[in-house]
């Protein structure tokens, strides 16, 4: 692709992270929290990296964990915050709703910018994947069934584990490890002028090729929930749906959800609520993908 194409494409979304920060709109009313099926235990502050570089606050994850469940399906999630805020606390509630329905959760922190930039935060996320694969069967859950979700900037992380597998072999690991992928409300190609994008990716078109999940489509890849909500940020929908188009294309298992009367905030801060959409539809994903065995 050249650079005037490459700047063409990615311009649009510098509005898309400005908006994240500056405009979130008011959360709406949830409702009844989802029935839970487990009791829940909370591990905190696990750490999955340790070397000389490991950074305290940050290379450490939150499991929780279903009371009582055996080999269960492991979700593992990554927050948002424009790759600069957030924390592995911010959306407690989809720990908490998804090891109440006996799935294995893991939240984690990774470094933030500044001051790192690409690929520092994907490096953290691959760093967490291998250490879940090696220890969480200490915990209950399966490590041969995991799935990958994430929101915002963090949906633009799972989903460049998943399609870029250049960071996967990192710490020898492959895209067939993963089980499926839950980007919601997601940035899949990345550039731009603005002054976040500039903090988090290095300008150049070799980088912003690199950092953008969409440009390494390719015919072997898990399957995917792409979810996005009907009041989310300007472009994400446009980026959903065209991440969606080319999965399709190279036939792979793919699913596109619009949540209605939802926006980027409230579209995770719903989950658990009993008739969130988002919620049933990911249980839903995950008990058609899951390689678990049914207990």
């Amino acid at each position: 692709m050249s650079q005037r194409r490459l700047r063409i494409v990615l311009l649009p979304v510098a509005a898309v992270v400005t908006a994240a920060v500056i405009c979130w709109p008011l959360p709406a009313e949830t409702g009844p929290p989802l029935p839970a099926a487990f009791k829940v235990k909370r591990h905190r502050n696990v750490p999955y990296y340790t070397g000389e570089d490991a950074v305290r606050t940050k290379h450490r994850l939150d499991i929780y964990q279903p009371v009582g469940k055996k080999n269960a399906t492991v979700l593992f999630y990554v927050h948002g915050g424009a790759w600069q805020f957030g924390s592995k606390s911010f959306r407690a509630n989809i720990g908490k709703t998804f090891a109440g329905q006996g799935i294995l959760t893991v939240s984690i922190n990774y470094r933030l910018s500044p001051p790192v930039k690409h690929p520092g935060h994907v490096r953290d996320v691959v760093r967490a994947f291998d250490w879940v694969k090696r220890n969480i069967h200490r915990y209950g859950g399966n490590p041969d069934d995991l799935f990958l979700c994430g929101h915002s900037a963090g949906a633009h992380l799972v989903a460049l584990v998943a399609l870029n597998e250049k960071y996967l072999a990192e710490v020898g690991r492959t895209s067939d490890e993963i089980t499926g992928v839950i980007p919601v409300s997601g940035v899949y190609r990345v550039g731009g002028t603005s002054l976040i994008f500039k903090r988090v990716f290095d300008p150049d078109p070799e980088t912003l090729i690199d950092a953008s999940p969409a440009l390494h489509v390719d015919d072997r890849q898990p399957p995917f929930l792409i979810i996005y909500a009907e009041h989310d940020l300007p472009g994400l929908d446009i980026l959903a749906i065209g991440l969606e188009r080319q999965l399709s294309e190279h036939n792979s298992p793919v699913k596109l959800l619009r949540v209605e009367n939802r926006t980027h905030r409230t579209i995770t801060r719903s989950i658990g609520a009993k008739d969130d959409p988002t919620t049933k539809a990911i249980l839903e994903f995950i008990s058609k993908h899951s390689r678990s065995a049914v207990e």
